[in-house]
């Protein structure tokens, strides 16, 4: 077995490139092209029948269609997010500077239950006997910042020895 010598001349000048070669590539990137078109119409064509076909499904299964079902769950999501923006948009400080100016010894607040809708709260409270209970009541009427005072509902605690008077006051916030 014979030994070559090797060659190595890395300063001869670039062959020519056959014109062959460049026409085959063309055409090689131009075929990717179409098949990748192809590609595309058929995947398009298949989304829709697989949408008619789903369609069809629900339509048979009486089911109807899903779209409306999800703009009434938006709708209702839209009217709980605006029942929290008009709570968060309350007068609360004219509110709270009401009950602290009518604010008793003798009643102990229990709740606030504020309608943004109707301008209207709902207050409960527990007085220790009808006259502390009327005489808060007064208190709240006087208060400029609430109008319309009213009792809704009172009742004595028959478990307790001293028998306190819970109540149930409503007033509006709105202007005079």
């Amino acid at each position: 077995m014979s030994l070559r010598a090797l060659r190595l001349d890395f300063l001869q000048a670039a062959r020519r490139r056959s014109g062959a070669g460049v026409v085959w590539l063309a055409a090689g990137v131009a075929a990717a092209g179409v098949v990748l078109s192809f590609y595309g119409d058929l995947k398009a064509e298949t989304e829709q029948l697989t949408a008619q076909a789903a369609k069809l499904e629900r339509r048979a299964r009486g089911l109807g269609p899903v779209a409306p079902r999800v703009d009434a769950l938006l709708e209702q999501e839209i009217r709980r997010v605006n029942e929290v923006i008009d709570q968060l948009a309350l007068p609360w400080d004219r509110v709270f500077r009401a009950l602290e100016g009518a604010a008793a010894e003798r009643v102990v607040l229990l709740g606030i239950a504020p309608d943004a809708k109707a301008g209207m709260v709902q207050i409960s409270a527990q007085a220790a006997d009808a006259q502390a209970m009327f005489d808060y009541l007064g208190r709240l009427a006087q208060q400029r910042e609430l109008s319309q005072v009213y009792l809704l509902q009172h009742q004595h605690e028959r478990q307790k020895t001293l028998r306190p008077i819970r109540f149930l006051v409503s007033a509006s916030w709105m202007p005079r």
